[in-house]
């Protein structure tokens, strides 16, 4: 009866825990929610020691599990371990398998993004002489413990040398970003990318570009599905798609030539995952939204991988287009 006990006060926690990082919209798909907070933890659970994803014990009975312990994993993580039947095993898989489950690292300035934009205007130091406004994007690696290294200009560096020193000045000044793993194994750095804008002191700018991007989101968000329906996972044929409504000239000529086997197959695979094989799951946009400075962010499932692209956005012959995007670890930029 103790055990018993034990085993019901594990699964009451560890269910209130799940529930209060997830929050279920009206599709099946569970988005995070932010901002972090000191006390946001996810809650990793074994079966049989085999994690899988999107599996909870909300998946399995309490009469059916015989044996529970909380313990490390072999990567460190504080996990709760349950001993089920081989027949259970199957079923949870089954049932994990039905919903989609974003499983991307996330991280965030402390306090919350919205806190960053604040950062930078407190901290950014305009180069003397500085006229009119600027843009440049910075690369640069965050660590599992939040830190920052390896600052670099991204693609476009400004012709003002004073402005590009700052803007690396300012990254490597960044405090230590909060960072959520939701992949026991994949506590590993990744990149991210930070705009920094530069204004001339005193001056006034009419800021048109992003409100004209939000209100013709409508429009890009359709043609970015179309892309990858058509052309990223090939499951759809529309006859009225064509790559250039959406990409730069220059944005396709990277793309082919990121491709060594087929110049016209394009690099399609470097704006998911970076695989080009996986299990039988059904390839599909979970969802496209815009982001901060003409970006826009798609959330995706690939063949059992889950994860996201951001596309940098211009303005080409009067619409918005795909000019960069973020491409897996390990990989050029294209």
């Amino acid at each position: 009866m103790k055990n018993l006990l034990i085993v019901f006060l594990i699964l009451t926690q560890s269910c209130i825990a799940f529930a209060q990082n997830y929050c279920v919209n009206d599709t099946i798909v569970r988005e995070i929610q932010f901002p972090l907070t000191l006390d946001d933890k996810t809650e990793f659970f074994y079966f049989n020691d085999e994690w899988i994803a999107g599996a909870h014990p909300g998946l399995v009975s309490v009469d059916s599990i015989q044996k529970a312990e909380v313990k490390n994993d072999e990567y460190g993580n504080r996990a709760i371990f349950l001993t089920v039947s081989p027949e259970t095993i199957a079923q949870i898989k089954t049932e994990a398998r039905k919903t989609l489950v974003n499983l991307d690292t996330r991280c965030e300035f402390p306090g919350g993004n919205g806190k960053l934009k604040e950062w930078i205007d407190e901290n950014i130091r305009i180069p003397e002489g500085f006229k009119g406004s600027e843009k440049v994007l910075v690369r640069f690696t965050v660590h599992p413990d939040g830190s920052i290294s390896n600052p670099a200009i991204f693609r476009r560096p400004s012709k003002n040398e004073a402005v590009n020193q700052e803007a690396l000045r300012l990254v490597s000044a960044l405090p230590k970003f909060r960072v959520k793993y939701y992949v026991p194994h994949l506590k590993k750095s990744f990149s991210y990318y930070l705009p920094i804008t530069f204004k001339e002191p005193g001056a006034i700018f009419i800021r048109g570009g992003e409100s004209s991007f939000i209100n013709q989101f409508h429009a890009i968000e359709p043609k970015i599905k179309q892309l990858y329906e058509n052309l990223v996972f090939g499951t759809a044929k529309d006859q009225n798609f064509d790559i250039t409504d959406i990409c730069t000239a220059d944005f396709i000529r990277r793309l082919e030539k990121a491709n060594d086997s087929d110049s016209k197959g394009y690099a399609t695979w470097l704006l998911r995952s970076g695989m080009q094989d996986g299990d039988a799951t059904p390839s599909r946009v979970i969802s496209i939204v815009p982001g901060v400075d003409n970006t826009v962010i798609v959330n995706w499932s690939d063949m059992g991988h889950k994860g996201s692209t951001t596309f940098m956005l211009v303005k080409s012959d009067r619409e918005w287009k795909i000019d960069n995007a973020t491409v897996p670890d390990g990989y050029n930029p294209l």
